[in-house]
């Protein structure tokens, strides 16, 4: 995970309600980059090309994290839980899609969670929470969203129904102090043990972000590797990949008022060089928008509208908090 994005989880501090910290976005629209729109109440979640690019795109919808018994892969990314901080984690959701699984229900009935406190391919790793055996799953259920491979470029690839994502949540009781973790992870399919991918983060417009540095363990080798998205075509550069995931926690530290991460709430085209539109599936009526810097720094407020105005900031990261009926809303906008 990049350190911008752990700056937004300092906005996201001193708080005593209970908090969603999510370590990157899924959801890319109801409508595919050729138009197709996804059924009523759902979302894509697309294979992204950069921005301008139209001859490369990335190539994997998802990655392996289940346990076949010939086959044991784990998955692994860090987050921060800020300074001056303290976390009570309660659960973890993950996302996971079974091909070809036509079922509505989930399949999913196993989740494996081991919490370090450093780099765990790095000798010297100690485990805080968990471990790699002991099932810790607490409830599963549709995410609303279908993953799909890019449906334009570099060549068309039709947009369907045969990946449903899965969001699958763990117990994990713990509490952090302020710091760096990994959370390492596994998931299990009643169906099939061995099926099952794991979508990376998905930033419309982007193939991925320098400081992505997921990684998959095979249990089996005992060895690590960096999570990487070879391109379409072949000779398309290598990108790292990070893994979304939702921490469930509270502050126990702080006071403040609450703010949510919802990735059905989606801004585009992001990233953005002009203005930008909010998509809003549950109709939430926008009354402002506060842009804020990779440090927290307010630096623009906007009132509420059909689009949003940024030509004149800077290029970089920035954070959004949605304001209006109903608990305000946290994502990040890049700007070009």
């Amino acid at each position: 995970m990049t350190t911008k994005l752990f700056f937004a989880l300092g906005l996201l501090a001193n708080m005593t309600a209970a908090q969603m910290y999510s370590n990157g976005p899924l959801s890319t629209g109801s409508a595919a980059k050729d138009g197709t729109a996804a059924p009523a109440t759902y979302t894509w979640s697309e294979v992204q090309n950069n921005s301008g690019n139209t001859a490369q795109s990335n190539t994997s919808a998802g990655y392996g994290g289940t346990n076949s018994g010939t086959a044991n892969f784990f998955l692994a990314d860090d987050f921060v839980v800020p300074a001056a901080s303290q976390w009570q984690i309660t659960a973890v959701d993950f996302f996971i899609y079974q091909s070809g699984y036509t079922g509505t229900t989930n399949p999913y009935n196993t989740v494996r969670v081991n919490i370090y406190n450093s780099d765990p391919s790095v000798a010297g790793a100690v485990s805080v929470f968990g471990d790699d055996t002991t099932n810790r799953y607490a409830s599963g259920a549709d995410s609303k969203m279908y993953r799909i491979f890019n449906s334009l470029y570099p060549t068309a690839n039709a947009t369907g129904l045969t990946r449903r994502i899965w969001q699958i949540k763990a117990n994990t009781p713990v509490t952090l102090n302020s710091g760096t973790y990994w959370i390492k992870y596994q998931l299990q399919n009643s169906v099939q043990a061995n099926s099952g991918f794991l979508p990376p983060v998905t930033i419309p417009g982007t193939r991925g972000l320098s400081s992505f540095n997921g990684k998959q363990y095979n249990a089996t080798l005992d060895t690590w590797t960096n999570l990487i998205d070879g391109g379409n075509p072949d000779s398309a550069p290598d990108y790292t990949v990070d893994m979304p995931f939702v921490i469930t926690y509270t502050d126990v530290l702080g006071t403040g008022e609450t703010m949510q991460y919802d990735n059905r709430v989606q801004v585009y085209p992001n990233p953005v060089k002009e203005s930008f539109r909010i998509s809003n599936p549950e109709n939430m009526k926008v009354s402002s928008v506060e842009i804020m810097d990779s440090a927290g720094k307010l630096v623009k407020t906007l009132k509420g509208g059909e689009e949003y105005k940024v030509s004149e900031l800077p290029k970089g990261v920035y954070f959004l908090k949605i304001n209006g009926n109903g608990t305000p809303k946290m994502t990040k906008l890049i700007k070009q």
